[in-house]
């Protein structure tokens, strides 16, 4: 009797590792840019999918970005006191001529921001003349610190075929420092450049993989002691 317990329990241990292991297959492809001083324009290049379409439940693009140092400046140049947001850092977008990408990635209107943040009560101009002129009541700085900011997006199924056959395609980045100042107009802007770094990343996402190889040597392992067993009750 406690043989035959013992036979259910490795048959039921190799069940459940089988069943564990059959998960979903990723293939991930990362390509990285920088260090580099905005602006830049890095192209990344990634392999096709090789297999079918239909074997592709989904395919991401992301997009990751770290913005360092740097100086971003503010100059009041109206009569008045000007209370200012000031964003500042490095900011991305994609594009490509090979494939489809996800719209939030493509849109320069919106790009991914690394950015430092502070907000200024800049009094009126000090009459230093028009620009940037360091110092001063009506003036102010952001210093930039290390910033790292993350975005990602599906690519729409009715694209996925550009994504599958042979050969690679290219995907370009486009870094530019970023300065945004709102709550008052008549301000002068003006950036000491950020370093700028990150990556793309591409995730072909495939159902009904196989199991892991570490599943399949605990499952040899189960089944070689059911053989076993079976060569005990017959000895």
């Amino acid at each position: 009797m406690a043989e035959l317990r013992k036979f259910f329990a490795i048959l039921a241990a190799v069940a459940i590792l089988f069943a564990a292991g059959v998960v979903r297959a990723d293939i991930i492809q990362t390509q990285t840019f920088g260090p580099a001083v905005p602006n830049f324009f890095p192209v990344v290049t990634f392999n096709k999918y090789t297999g079918n379409v239909a074997d592709l439940t989904a395919i991401i693009v992301e997009l990751s970005l770290t913005s360092t140092g740097g100086l971003g400046q503010v100059d009041n140049e109206s009569a008045s006191v000007a209370n200012v947001s000031v964003e500042f850092g490095t900011s991305a977008y994609l594009l490509s001529g090979d494939v489809t990408l996800p719209f939030n990635l493509i849109n320069p209107l919106s790009p991914l921001t690394a950015v430092t943040s502070q907000n200024f009560v800049l009094q009126p101009d000090d009459g230093d003349g028009i620009g940037v002129n360091a110092g001063g009541p009506d003036y102010g700085q952001v210093l930039g610190g290390t910033v790292t900011d993350l975005a990602s997006g599906n690519v729409l199924s009715t694209s996925f075929a550009d994504y599958v056959g042979a050969g690679a395609f290219d995907i370009t980045a486009f870094i530019t420092t970023y300065l945004d100042v709102t709550g008052a107009s008549g301000i002068s802007q003006g950036t000491t450049p950020p370093n700028a770094e990150g990556f793309v990343r591409v995730t072909y996402r495939i159902a009904g993989g196989v199991p892991e190889p570490a599943t399949l040597l605990l499952a040899a392992s189960g089944l070689g002691g059911l053989a076993a067993w079976r060569r005990r009750r017959r000895s």
